[in-house]
């Protein structure tokens, strides 16, 4: 009977892994295909459609919806983000070899009570579900998670003490998909990294993060110093890598991520959110900014590419 009984949590266990799985692919097969055909309805179309996609400087200066929301509620991306991902890092330090019972015991009540509205959803669709702790990959490496901690922590603390967000705007949709994001992505590294790279690897990798992270800082404190002289108005950024692009900050922030997919020895969800950065920053965000900023400066610099230095 006790084996039927561990045989029968084995196959709870992989059934759980695989719906997990499953549902995190959907959400990244959506984020890759949604935002790009919406975008390319609405250059046929504008109007309403285009406040999906827009925020900002950028936005239709006729937005006008109930369903705009404030831009510093970008914050709010972060913070969720921040707490999903330090419940499923405490859950990995307590189950290594560094940590006792008391550890791993506190986090799997964490992860129970973070999971339980999921679980009781998701169950109504598929009888037997289960997300307790043990459901969790406890052999993947503590480097991508900690990477993405960081990351995580530094744009939180950007968004809430640096970022001048005056009266800029977003669509509700916006942020509830953001608030998806970082969840998914910390479930990627879970499902997808079990060992690290080789050392090589794993050194570029934490060199690679370093430098974006520097950049991406640079760049937001840029922006917001203009902010700061020029209370509602935009200016003219320079310096750092925005002589060579005009939304660096986003070019970096996409170092960052192939950073933590190099620290994480690949995985087929890290390498679909890469492709999501790519879509989404090459085609929805950068191409208005560069845009606006052209019609902003009459003189502005023409050798400053979109997103990609010395390429696009």
């Amino acid at each position: 009977q006790h084996y039927f009984i561990q045989s029968n949590l084995r196959i709870q266990d992989a059934a759980s892994q695989h719906m997990i799985e499953f549902i995190v692919l959907l959400f990244w097969l959506c984020a890759i295909t949604i935002p790009p055909l919406l975008y390319t309805v609405s250059r046929f179309t504008g109007g309403k459609l285009k406040t999906l996609l827009t925020w900002g400087k950028t936005s239709p200066e006729s937005a006008s919806s109930c369903l705009l929301v404030p831009h510093r509620y970008f914050s709010h991306f972060y913070l969720t983000g921040l707490l999903f991902n330090s419940i499923c890092l405490l859950d990995l330090v307590s189950h290594s070899s560094l940590t006792g019972s008391l550890v791993s015991g506190i986090s799997d009540t964490l992860v129970a009570v973070l999971c339980l509205p999921l679980e009781v959803l998701i169950a109504r669709i598929y009888p037997g579900f289960l997300f307790s702790p043990f459901r969790f990959n406890h052999n993947q490496p503590l480097l991508p998670s900690i990477l993405l901690q960081l990351q995580l922590f530094r744009r939180l603390g950007e968004s809430v003490f640096l970022t001048r967000h005056d009266t800029s705007q977003m669509h509700l949709a916006h942020l509830l998909f953001a608030l998806c994001y970082y969840p998914a992505l910390s479930l990627s590294l879970n499902l997808s990294c079990h060992s690290l790279p080789p050392p090589l690897l794993t050194g570029a990798a934490v060199l690679l993060f370093s430098w974006a992270s520097l950049h991406q800082f640079q760049c937001h404190k840029i922006l917001a110093e203009l902010r700061t002289h020029n209370p509602g108005a935009y200016g003219l950024p320079k310096g750092d890598w925005f002589e060579f692009v005009s939304s660096p900050h986003y070019f970096a922030e996409f170092l960052v991520y192939v950073a933590i997919f190099i620290a994480a020895r690949g995985g087929y969800l890290l390498g679909l959110n890469c492709l999501y950065q790519i879509l989404n920053f090459s085609l929805i965000c950068t191409p208005p900014t560069h845009q606006w900023y052209h019609k902003k400066f009459e003189y502005y610099p023409r050798n400053r590419k979109i997103f990609i230095p010395f390429i696009y």
